[in-house]
């Protein structure tokens, strides 16, 4: 390869090789094509912190041109000490929750701060970053944050149902905040999931709050988060809260009725500007949530009552979805049975069994004040009690999840009023249910466990406790 002469500016001249030119210019271009490539953001400053070098990813975090970028000093838009301690004492800090301070808006990120060292001198960093908002997502999916159910999980004969679903798919479609209204048992978290699956943030975080769960004094942060030192016990680095967590996809707050009345004006502000500030912070983050609600109490009632803030009900209840009882919806009853007992069967290895027209008949004849969740018990109850295939009226009279108050669906169809049944202590009915788990499974303990749904290690013990002889049995 012919040379060529280059002059520089002390007037020396060199012999330079057009060949390792080339080579010099095709692993710039790799480096470059590595660097742009990492999933992660990354910026590379000189000793004076002035960024010398970015990402593509790093520019889509930021949402800032590359071209002012390399204008910035890294201290000018990420305030935090960690960033002169390490260029000061060369140590290398990971995992910081720092915020990006960019044109006014602040980006929350996840960092990792390397010096770099020459000859015993740091000579710049090394930071990558990652965007919360996709951490937050990913951790999500890990943790099981996300919506199962669909509208074809709702099963119904009832055309005010079908009606009901109809009006939820028009509600998927937008962003409006939505109230599910309907007493314990009748499906509200189906159908807050199945209105997220149906919505254009299916592929977003989906994250379910039981208010009433949550004690008084912790509401706040699980809901907002808070910032590192915010009270005594807290973690270090701080915690995002539920409504970060949701950010992009949905949050479903259950029994929004619970919700202490202080904090009811806190998330009133939330749901009017969509932004939020944590526990000991002083900024407030803008955040993309749809809101679900759900509650069994009757929010106009509390509302007179003075339990609940009548502007937050107004802000909640834009879309209104009040959910029937299983007693309104009857012929709903052998469809749901049936669907239940197929779930059954596929799940029990034995032989099938089946519902006799008996047993669908009195079924209906009971009120259900538990709904949906209750005559699933009652399934579950019939399928682990029959000793044979075919499930007939006769074991209702055997369930005692079948008792309302006073009364009780008898063995000849009718209601027969009886008096409060005997308190029994704890140990005798956990001692009666291992005893009738393991007469069902023929005295494995093994299978019996695992219909118990404890440990095997867990039965043994209890066996031992109760001096069950499973021989005999």
């Amino acid at each position: 390869m012919e040379n060529f002469d280059y002059w520089d500016n002390s007037n020396d001249m060199c012999r330079i090789d057009m060949d390792s030119i080339l080579e010099y210019d095709i692993s710039s271009f790799i480096l470059q094509a590595i660097f742009d490539s990492a999933n992660e953001g990354l910026i590379v400053t000189d000793e004076n912190l002035l960024i010398k070098k970015v990402n593509i990813t790093t520019v889509k975090i930021l949402g800032i041109k590359e071209e002012l970028l390399y204008e910035t000093f890294l201290s000018d838009i990420l305030k935090e000490d960690v960033i002169n301690n390490s260029i000061l004492t060369g140590e290398s800090y990971f995992n910081e929750d720092c915020s990006f301070n960019i044109n006014g808006n602040r980006i929350r990120s996840i960092i990792n701060i390397i010096p770099v060292r020459l000859r015993g001198k740091n000579i710049g960093l090394v930071l990558s970053l990652r965007d919360t908002k996709n951490l937050h997502k990913l951790v999500n999916n890990f943790a099981g944050y996300k919506a199962s159910f669909t509208f074809d999980d709702i099963i119904t004969r009832n055309q005010q149902v079908k009606l009901l679903i109809e009006s939820a798919k028009k509600a998927a479609k937008t962003d409006c905040n939505v109230l599910l209204e309907g007493e314990s048992g009748t499906g509200k978290e189906v159908y807050a999931q199945s209105i997220h699956n149906y919505s254009s943030r299916r592929n977003a975080p989906f994250i379910a709050v039981n208010c009433a769960a949550i004690p008084r004094e912790l509401v706040e942060s699980e809901l907002f988060g808070y910032e590192k030192g915010a009270f005594t016990g807290a973690n270090k680095s701080g915690s995002p809260g539920k409504f970060e967590l949701a950010d992009g996809g949905t949050i479903f707050l259950d029994e929004i009725g619970e919700l202490p009345f202080d904090v009811q004006s806190k998330l009133l502000r939330v749901l009017d500007n969509l932004k939020i500030v944590r526990v000991g912070g002083s900024y407030e983050k803008s955040i993309d949530v749809r809101v679900i609600a759900a509650t069994n109490r009757i929010l106009t009632e509390e509302i007179q009552n003075k339990n609940f803030r009548g502007d937050l009900y107004y802000r909640l209840n834009v879309m209104n979805l009040h959910l029937l009882p299983l007693r309104d919806r009857k012929e709903d009853i052998e469809l749901l049975a049936q669907y239940y007992l197929t779930k059954l069967n596929m799940k029990n290895p034995c032989e099938p069994k089946y519902l006799d027209p008996s047993y669908v008949e009195k079924l209906k004849t009971h009120n259900f004040s538990g709904n949906v969740r209750e005559l699933r018990n009652i399934l579950e109850r019939s399928y682990y009690l029959c000793e044979d295939s075919l499930m007939t009226s006769k074991l209702l009279a055997k369930i005692k999840s079948v008792v309302t108050h006073t009364h009780v669906i008898s063995e000849d169809d009718e209601t027969v009023h009886v008096a409060p049944r005997e308190i029994v202590p704890l140990e005798k009915v956990e001692e009666r249910c291992i005893i009738d788990a393991l007469k069902f499974c023929d005295g494995n303990a093994i299978k019996a466990a695992e219909l118990l749904q404890i440990g095997k290690a867990t039965i043994y013990r209890k066996i031992n406790k109760y001096d069950i002889n499973i021989k005999v049995l």
